[in-house]
């Protein structure tokens, strides 16, 4: 069994603003979420009753049903979650702990991790981590956990424990493992474009490739990781390059691996269009000063998350009223 970290924080109104700036120029999409983005209320289909659900509780019942969960840490507005959950928390059949991310991170925690506030400030994503992984089972016990994002309505249970059930059977000891969904080499359901790249592992990536021989992968909502055994002070800036089509964050993606003994990565990947799984692994091991792993997985549904776009919505809300209870 392994403890669930579920991410469920928030960013101020600057940071918010500075993301939709982003989101609108780089990738001509609207954006439309104002509050507060984990308790955005999608609806859905119930014995024929239509019920509204915050975007949160669609993971936190998949964590609480799954018997490979041991315990359960949410980290975000502690008030808000306990106000509008406060039935589904009342009925937790394991152990569940809330974290406010306004909390500061334990002391302990702080000497333990290695924690430089210059690189993880108050309240970022890489602040939220740390805070969740050191009040979970997992933490005290200097395990691997699995941590969750609280966008993404299609997490499956199904999905989350054929991920468990790969990274059990990987050899070495792995600091993180990330599940790489392939999908096609074009554009999603979601109109999002793919990262593009040389499958050059043992696993079959049933779906078709571009003119280069490239797969298409987007990131799910899951991960599993020991931050004992990485530089946790990286997250932040990992987390900072998701959007790539950024041009800020394409030149971030070239100088951090110029740093890393990687300097042909932009060329790599926009010009001679070769760069493979396998190279990304050694990048991003380079990178968090730990041995990085991903796995090639089917079930591009953990993949659609909620960034805050009218489009997502739209399309989200859409395959949420045609799925199945």
């Amino acid at each position: 069994m392994i403890s669930a970290v579920l991410l469920a924080g928030y960013n101020n109104k600057r940071a918010v603003e500075q993301y939709r700036r982003i989101v609108e120029s780089d990738y001509g999409e609207r954006f439309i979420e104002k509050g507060y983005k984990p308790l955005h209320e999608f609806s859905v289909s119930i014995n024929g009753e239509t019920v509204s659900k915050p975007l949160l509780q669609f993971t936190l019942e998949v964590l609480l049903a799954d018997d490979q969960i041991s315990d359960i840490v949410i980290v975000g507005h502690k008030e808000r979650i306990e106000g509008r959950l406060d039935k589904v928390l009342a009925g937790a059949g394991k152990p569940l702990r809330i974290i406010d991310q306004r909390d500061p991170i334990p002391v302990e925690a702080a000497e333990a991790l290695k924690v430089n506030r210059k690189e993880t400030p108050p309240q970022s994503v890489g602040d939220n981590v740390i805070k969740g992984y050191w009040a979970s089972r997992s933490g005290s016990e200097k395990q691997p956990a699995l941590f969750a994002a609280s966008d993404s309505p299609f997490t499956s249970m199904d999905f989350i424990n054929r991920f468990l059930a790969n990274c059990a059977s990987l050899s070495g000891d792995p600091a993180i493992v990330m599940p790489a969904i392939y999908t096609d080499p074009v554009k999603d359901n979601l109109g999002r474009t793919p990262l593009l790249l040389i499958n050059d592992t043992e696993y079959t990536i049933p779906e078709k490739k571009d003119r280069y021989g490239r797969n298409g992968f987007r990131l799910s909502s899951i991960l599993y990781a020991n931050p004992f055994r990485f530089d946790v002070n990286m997250t932040n800036v990992m987390y900072s390059m998701r959007k790539a089509l950024n041009p800020k964050t394409q030149m971030k993606i070239f100088r951090i691996g110029r740093e890393v003994g990687y300097p042909g990565i932009y060329s790599r990947y926009f010009l001679k269009k070769t760069l493979s799984i396998r190279q990304c692994e050694a990048i991003c091991t380079a990178f968090f000063k730990g041995p990085f792993t991903s796995l090639p997985m089917h079930d591009i549904k953990s993949t659609y998350d909620f960034d805050g776009t009218e489009r997502e919505y739209i399309e989200i809300s859409r395959m949420l009223e045609q799925q199945k209870p």
